[in-house]
């Protein structure tokens, strides 16, 4: 029997997505428990907008090139034939989420109608092509953490437009908290699927997260848990405050304050339709008066590392929060 001969490694390439990725993007970016999956199904429910809840492979493939743990050319390769295989599969509604008790649940996004059509209408990669051709439509991406590497994905993503939710840092930590995700539980036996440090502290092996910085591995492990998530929030949002305020300047990037989103929902969902060129429908009615003064957990007390709280206060400040 033959043996399969391969080529050289760099003689390979992914090349249908430069042929394929002909539609519209935008990416919302932000912490954890910001409100982007909120916005996400708002933008979702408005017409020839589909919406891709935080996409494992897109964040993943982000992360590893930003941690240099891949070469860029092939991570910019693989993350573009992803989102064009991926809104290809969305199109066809093969990747949404069909349990009505999921936050994200295409049925409070999009009218039983356009359902019914889209699932019996449109079933091969040429339809989805004619789709693409007739209505101009838009791919609304939820990225969570990827922050410090806004510039793979705009460099990936051709024109797309970024929306960057922010809320009250210590509204985050304190729904962090709630979710205990950065425990010692969770450190020394986490549950998500991301890159982490290996570190031996005390005897004890953890699993540190990416955005801890580098040699700061044994003061996010001395801090108390509500300190942990105050630190994430922190790690975050300054990764990348000053480029997205110049990327605003463009016109390329919107901030969207949590606590407007849900106080003056109307107006913030109107101008950010208008920002990106959409158009909404009866559906996104139905989920602005869902959204509308929704109430939030009360902020958990504690007396927290005066560097921290000098940090989580300079940044409420600065976005005003």
């Amino acid at each position: 029997m033959k043996k399969l001969k391969l080529s050289e490694p760099k003689k390979f390439t992914f090349s249908s997505a430069n042929r394929l990725f002909n539609f519209r993007t935008a990416i919302v970016l932000g912490a954890c428990r910001s409100g982007k999956t909120t916005l996400g199904n708002l933008i979702g429910s408005c017409k020839f907008v589909d919406n891709i809840e935080e996409p494992w492979t897109a964040k993943i493939i982000t992360l590893m090139s930003g941690l240099r743990m891949i070469p860029k050319n092939l991570s910019k390769e693989i993350l573009l034939n992803f989102i064009t295989e991926s809104y290809n599969e969305t199109i066809l509604f093969r990747t949404q989420s069909f349990r009505p008790t999921d936050m994200s649940s295409i049925w409070k996004q999009k009218e039983n109608q356009e359902i019914i059509e889209r699932l019996t209408k449109y079933e091969t990669r040429k339809d989805v092509q004619d789709y693409i051709r007739k209505n101009n439509p838009l791919f609304f991406i939820n990225l969570t953490e990827v922050q410090p590497f806004i510039k793979l994905l705009r460099e990936t993503l051709k024109n797309t437009k970024l929306i960057h939710v922010i809320r009250n840092g210590y509204e985050v930590a304190t729904e962090c908290m709630i979710k205990r995700w950065f425990s010692d539980e969770q450190l020394e036996n986490p549950v998500k699927a991301l890159p982490y440090k290996l570190y031996t502290f005390n005897k004890t092996q953890y699993h540190i997260p990416w955005w801890v910085g580098e040699d700061e591995e044994e003061l996010f492990l001395n801090y108390s848990e509500f300190e942990r998530c105050v630190y994430y929030w922190c790690q975050t949002i300054e990764s990348s405050a000053k480029e997205l305020d110049q990327l605003t300047e463009h016109k390329s990037n919107k901030t969207i304050k949590y606590s407007e989103l849900i106080s003056n929902t109307n107006e913030v969902f109107n101008n950010t339709c208008d920002y990106l060129n959409i158009s909404p429908t009866e559906k996104s009615n139905e989920l602005i008066e869902k959204i509308f003064n929704r109430k939030i957990n009360p902020i958990h007390q504690e007396n927290i590392n005066i560097s921290l709280k000098k940090r989580i206060s300079y940044l409420n400040e600065y976005y005003e929060l």
